[in-house]
C-alpha cells in the first residue's frame, strides 16, 4: 500500500509540474481544469464544512440589500449553498470559470442567470448591479489583474451599490499546488493593506472589514471579509 501511495503522489506531482509548465502564462486554465476535475467532490465538501463567516456576511447582505435587487456573483462554484440562497431573494447573475461547476450551479440555483467566463474578462454596462459579491474566489485570480477587476466592479455598481468579498489576507504570488481536493490549483493574493487600497482607489468606501477563521480538514483558514459601497 505504501508503494501504491508513493506512486500516486509521484503521479500527482508530475501532473502538477506538467500543468504548471503548459499553462505558465494562462493560470485561468489551471483553475478551470482543476475545478472541472473536482466539481462534484468540492461541492459536497463545501456543504460538509460550515463556515460561520459565509453565513454571517450573507445575513448582513440580506439585512441591508432590498429583496429583488440585481446582484452579480463572481466565481459561484457549484452554487450550493451560496448562489442558491442569493437567488431566493435577488435577481442573480452568476459567473464561474469552470464548466463542471456551472452545470451543478444551474441545477442548484435554476432561478439565476449563469455566465461561463474568466471573471476578469466579463463585460457589463456601467451601473448594472445593486451588489457584486465574491465568496472565496479572488485568490484564484492573478493578483496583477485585481486592480482592473476591482475598477470594473466599481463601474458596474449603481450609486449606493455594495461590493462584498472574501480575500486571502496573504502575500501569495502565482502559486501552483498539487492535490487540492484531488486537483492542481492556482493561488494569488495580496495582503490586507494593498487589497483595501485597491478597493478605495476604485472609488469604493469600506463599510466593514474583519478577519474570519474556520477549521477546514483540521486546518485553520482565514479570510479578509470586506463590505464596501459606491457613493450615492
Amino acid at each position: 500500500m505504501a508503494i501504491v501511495n508513493s506512486v500516486k503522489r509521484l503521479a500527482r506531482r508530475i501532473g502538477t509540474i506538467a500543468r504548471e509548465f503548459r499553462y505558465r502564462n494562462q493560470p485561468e486554465k489551471i483553475v478551470a481544469l482543476g475545478y472541472d476535475e473536482m466539481a462534484g467532490d468540492y461541492g459536497n465538501w463545501a456543504l460538509r464544512h460550515e463556515r460561520h463567516d459565509r453565513d454571517t456576511y450573507t445575513n448582513l447582505l440580506f439585512e441591508h440589500l432590498p429583496e429583488g435587487s440585481d446582484l452579480l456573483e463572481l466565481g459561484c462554484g457549484p452554487g450550493d449553498p451560496t448562489t442558491k440562497a442569493l437567488a431566493s431573494r435577488y435577481n442573480v447573475t452568476a459567473n464561474d470559470i469552470s464548466e463542471g461547476c456551472l452545470k451543478l450551479a444551474q441545477q442548484n440555483a435554476p432561478g439565476a442567470k449563469f455566465i461561463l467566463s474568466d471573471m476578469t474578462e466579463l463585460e457589463f454596462a456601467d451601473d448594472s448591479f445593486d451588489a457584486v459579491v465574491a465568496y472565496y474566489a479572488f485568490h484564484h485570480v492573478p493578483r496583477d489583474r485585481y486592480e482592473q477587476l476591482i475598477n470594473n466592479i466599481g463601474r458596474w455598481l449603481r450609486p449606493g451599490g455594495v461590493f462584498m468579498a472574501a480575500f486571502y489576507p496573504y502575500d501569495v504570488d502565482n502559486l501552483v499546488t498539487e492535490d487540492w481536493h484531488g486537483a492542481t490549483m492556482y493561488w494569488s493574493s495580496y495582503g490586507e493593506e494593498p487589497t483595501l487600497k485597491l478597493i478605495a482607489d476604485a472609488g469604493l468606501t469600506v463599510v466593514t472589514k474583519s478577519m474570519e477563521s474556520a477549521i477546514e480538514d483540521g486546518r485553520e483558514t482565514t479570510f479578509l471579509w470586506v463590505i464596501s459601497q459606491k457613493q450615492p
